[in-house]
């Protein structure tokens, strides 16, 4: 071996592998080192964007990218899609922070009373009300150091901005959630015996179909019966399966004596599967909270939506911000914002989602303990 390359074999030049160079050429552990300073000087705003443009046409700059190895940054956990959407009716216009109020009339547009020859109609009954709520704000803030700024070579920071919308969007998520669950499982004001729409039964095909017979029974204020049609199921996690399950179920027949089979869809096909993630988390008895289920009408089709969510206009998305640095370079011009404060050198960021909601007419959900 004395005299012979570690990258001969047998005569051969065989060409190393990036590890390999990086662990046995010292200049070529410099080089990559001296890049990759340079990569982060300009994306800190050092460099100037000709020069690396002028760089990055350089034949050995590729070879030199390849050899970062063995060293990244894990990702967040997964968030849930948000569920609210489908069930609750969205308000995108509340002026201020004053109660959003919600007034209803039940008119006299039931059935008519037969009236005998001379008779006089009787008058129509008018009875009013109104659901109120306010929206609110919900914040946090963010800060690092400069100088780990400085020393974030995997950009691990710059993932911030997004986190925090994440955490944004939780908050609606949980808000919702909370307007329809109490820490026993369906909300006990909402889904009561008195309003008709409480159930104690498991989630499954049969179930689901009383659920929708308790939904289509639900009347107005005078009795009459009003169109109601059940269009999303809204579980916690543990149920989705069971939920997919029931909802794209095929119905086969088989005709007497012939072995023709016919299938049709589901009962259920145009049911809607809402997967809420808080319902597990904002109801506490370990009996309920993997179970209960609630089946909503669609909330586009309803006058008086069951749930309502509303936002504060011009902020329908959560705002982010960052502070604005507040030192002056000597000579004039203008500081970046990762440049920090002039006090601490702190870079700093702030998400405000304003946010808020109700939970109104009863009639347009049913809610069940799952036991």
């Amino acid at each position: 071996m004395t005299g012979k390359n570690i990258f001969e074999t047998d005569g051969r030049n065989l060409s190393p592998t990036l590890r390999e160079r990086f662990e046995s050429d010292p200049a070529y552990r410099q080089k990559l080192v001296e890049t990759m300073q340079f990569i982060d000087e300009f994306r800190r705003g050092r460099i100037a964007r000709a020069r690396f443009a002028e760089t990055m046409s350089t034949s050995d700059f590729p070879g030199l990218l390849g050899g970062v190895i063995d060293r990244t940054l894990l990702g967040g956990y997964r968030p849930y899609p948000t569920s609210y959407q489908d069930w609750c009716s969205i308000y995108r216009d509340a002026k201020d922070f004053r109660e959003l109020e919600r007034h209803f009339l039940d008119l006299g547009d039931g059935a008519l009373t037969k009236v005998k020859e001379l008779g006089e109609a009787p008058y129509a009954n008018l009875d009013e009300g109104k659901y109120g709520y306010k929206v609110e704000k919900y914040e946090r803030k963010f800060a690092f150091s400069w100088e780990a700024f400085i020393n974030d070579d995997l950009s691990a920071l710059t993932t911030i901005p997004a986190r925090l919308g994440v955490a944004a969007k939780r908050t609606t998520e949980k808000l919702a959630t909370s307007l329809i669950c109490d820490a026993s499982g369906p909300d006990a004001t909402f889904f009561s015996d008195a309003n008709g729409n409480k159930l104690t039964l498991a989630l499954n095909a049969a179930n689901l179909k009383t659920a929708a017979g308790v939904m289509a029974d639900l009347s107005d204020k005078g009795d009459e019966p009003i169109f109601n049609d059940p269009a999303v199921l809204v579980v916690p996690p543990a149920l989705k399966i069971t939920a997919q399950e029931i909802v794209k179920t095929i119905q086969m027949e088989i005709a007497s004596g012939t072995d023709t089979k016919i299938t049709t869809p589901g009962l259920f096909g145009n049911l809607k599967v809402s997967v809420a993630p808080y319902i597990s988390k904002i109801i506490t008895d370990a009996d309920v909270r993997k179970k209960a289920w609630f089946l909503f009408a669609d909330p586009a089709q309803l006058e008086r939506p069951a749930v309502e969510i509303g936002f504060l206009r011009g902020y329908n998305e959560p705002q982010l911000t960052m502070k604005s640095p507040d030192a002056v370079p000597i000579g004039g011009g203008d500081l970046s914002p990762f440049s920090g404060d002039f006090d601490r050198g702190a870079i700093a960021f702030k998400i405000t989602h304003v946010v808020g909601g109700k939970a109104m007419d009863p009639r347009g959900a049913v809610g069940s303990f799952g036991k």
